[in-house]
């Protein structure tokens, strides 16, 4: 009889056949020689063990390298608490850990943050929204709004820092202010058969001449867009005298100021203050001189 390493080698099928001895147990009288094939002992072998190769470190969560067929240690692993997950190595200033409802990292870039109905997102530490530079950027408030003692404000109410900078609701009548205001102006120059339409958010608009007599027309913004606010226009020193370089303050919309069409000013430091009332503007102030 030959050697068994005599034997040529060859590729198996899964139908070729290996002798082994299928040994007695309560379904086999007697030890006994059996073929087997190929392609039963595989499935017996990824039935048995799952077919899956490799070894891990203690507690270290596995993952299949390097082709999907062996297993090694990943970057996850669970902390000796039994109660977290952590990615990464400790003590790097880049690990996260993952605990029963909740997540701890130095570094967390999401799509959306939300909360269940009834639940709530907790920020402590300092929050920084939006980064100022590609504006715009915009925050915006849906729900109702609670000031540092959880207390929601009422109609017309601001919210003001208190010596402690913590911000709470007051009315908006009672803050007075301790610091300089300044008014930074819109400059516009006017020229007789000119006109504009207002549309800045500076609050004070000062207005130079240039050209003979005639009249440039200052379109109003819609009254009913801000309603309340209050706009100041004052001409500088650069007007002729004689009355006639004029410029038309001119409502738009159909609406009215002081119930007309338009007002106007025609002198040097000539001003006056328009207030929306939410349908029309109103002069509440005229200087001339």
């Amino acid at each position: 009889m030959a050697i068994i390493n005599s034997y040529p080698t060859a590729t198996p099928k899964g139908a070729d056949l290996l002798i082994g001895t299928q040994v007695k147990d309560d379904t086999v009288l007697e030890n006994s020689t059996k073929s087997f094939t190929v392609d039963a002992l595989g499935s017996y072998i990824v039935t048995s063990t799952s077919g899956i190769t490799g070894s891990g470190t203690l507690r270290q969560i596995p993952m299949f390298t390097p082709n999907g067929q062996a297993i090694g240690n990943s970057l996850m692993f669970q902390k000796p608490n039994d109660l977290e997950i952590q990615v990464g190595v400790f003590g790097a200033a880049t690990e996260t850990v993952l605990g029963v409802g909740y997540i701890n990292t130095t570094g967390l870039g999401v799509t959306n943050i939300s909360a269940q109905e009834g639940g709530e997102v907790t920020l402590s530490g300092n929050v920084v929204i939006g980064d100022g530079l590609d504006l715009p950027d915009y925050l915006t408030i849906s729900s109702s709004v609670q000031d540092s003692n959880a207390m929601v404000g009422t109609e017309g109410q601001i919210l003001v820092a208190n010596p402690d900078s913590r911000l709470l609701w007051d009315d908006a009548t009672d803050v007075v202010s301790g610091a300089i205001v300044k008014m930074i102006p819109y400059v516009t120059t006017a020229s007789p058969g000119g006109s504009e339409t207002y549309s800045a958010d500076n609050n004070i608009v000062k207005i130079g001449w240039s050209g003979g007599n005639g009249i440039y027309v200052i379109n109003l913004p819609s009254a009913t867009a801000i309603p309340y606010r209050v706009i100041r226009f004052t001409t500088n020193g650069t007007y002729p005298g004689g009355g006639a370089h004029k410029v038309r303050f001119t409502a738009t919309g159909g609406e009215t100021i002081d119930g007309t069409a338009y007002y106007e000013i025609s002198k040097a430091y000539e001003g006056i203050s328009v207030w929306s009332t939410g349908t029309e503007w109103v002069v509440i102030q005229a200087k001339a001189h």
